[in-house]
């Protein structure tokens, strides 16, 4: 009886792991990805589309909390800016948490964003971010986005599950 509990157990716990796994890459895929896509390319449309229409978002170090509107503004300025000085620019992301169900997920975990300036010179700048996704209509979107630069390092963004 005990060897049957525990295959039933097992099985149990195996089926929870691959259903994660499956969410798991079906975000990556769906927003994770895509957004790295584009945020190297500057494309603030593309990256907002990643994004539900009534988006909160918290940027912590600047005590703000913004609509969707004013995120999709912020970023085409930044966009258009960092255009101009001709940089690039590239974000990677670990994780520390990734927690779901079929229609929401909790992640959290670190950044590290990449800036080539236009004469070669590389500086790498690190995040704490915290999400609250969310899946409709087959599709997942960012509900909630806030995020931290202070006091992350390489070695933190290093601690987390790498995408």
């Amino acid at each position: 009886m005990k060897i049957l509990v525990s295959c039933i157990l097992m099985c149990c716990f195996s089926s929870a792991k691959a259903q994660s796994n499956a969410t798991e890459t079906e975000i990556n895929e769906q927003v994770w990805f895509p957004f790295i896509q584009a945020y190297q390319d500057m494309n603030a449309d593309n990256l907002m589309r990643l994004h539900a229409k009534d988006l909160v978002r918290v940027p912590v170090d600047a005590g703000k909390i913004l609509t969707y509107q004013e995120y999709a503004l912020g970023n085409k300025q930044s966009n258009a800016y960092q255009q101009q000085q001709k940089r690039k620019q590239s974000i990677a992301f670990s994780f520390e948490n990734r927690i779901h169900n079929a229609t929401t997920a909790y992640e959290t975990g670190y950044y590290r964003i990449t800036s080539t300036e236009a004469d070669g010179k590389v500086n790498h700048y690190y995040g704490k971010f915290t999400v609250v996704l969310r899946k409709t209509e087959g599709q997942w979107k960012i509900i909630l986005d806030s995020d931290t630069g202070k006091n992350i390092t390489e070695t933190m963004f290093q601690s987390g599950k790498q995408l």
